[in-house]
């Protein structure tokens, strides 16, 4: 038979323990930004060597992004190009656009997507390249 002060013991420990468990912190909620890419979009057709102003939609940000600092990629048949040299890196994302120049040395095509990372990326519709 199980004493008192056994069980009095026993359901102590209990609910100090999930005492501790209830009332341990929450890790906070990001807010991760996507922003999805506006322009280029869908029939552009860009220049090697001109500069354009890649824009973003910034109506569903976050009040704090976790990261502001944003940065451009140009994407080629679903692949990053050169993601150690992006078209352009470190600009404030809730600017909502930034200028990058299309690099001279591309093979043209329509199969280019630019890819906008704050905390998260988002890669716009296909578009074209020319010489």
């Amino acid at each position: 038979m199980i004493s008192t002060s056994a069980l009095t013991t026993f359901f102590i420990a209990l609910f100090t323990i999930l005492s501790l468990v209830a009332s341990a912190p929450t890790p906070a909620p990001r807010d991760v930004f996507s922003p999805p890419v506006l322009y280029p979009g869908k029939g552009t057709v860009w220049k090697m060597g001109h500069t354009y102003n890649v824009t973003w939609d910034l109506s569903n940000a976050p009040v704090n992004i976790t990261n502001s600092n944003g940065m451009v990629v140009l994407v080629k048949n679903h692949r990053m190009i050169d993601l150690e040299h992006p078209l352009a890196a470190g600009f404030d994302i809730r600017v909502a656009r930034h200028p990058i120049t299309v690099p001279k040395n591309l093979k043209p095509g329509n199969d280019y997507q630019i890819l906008v990372f704050g905390d998260s990326g988002n890669t716009g519709e296909l578009f074209t390249i020319t010489e």
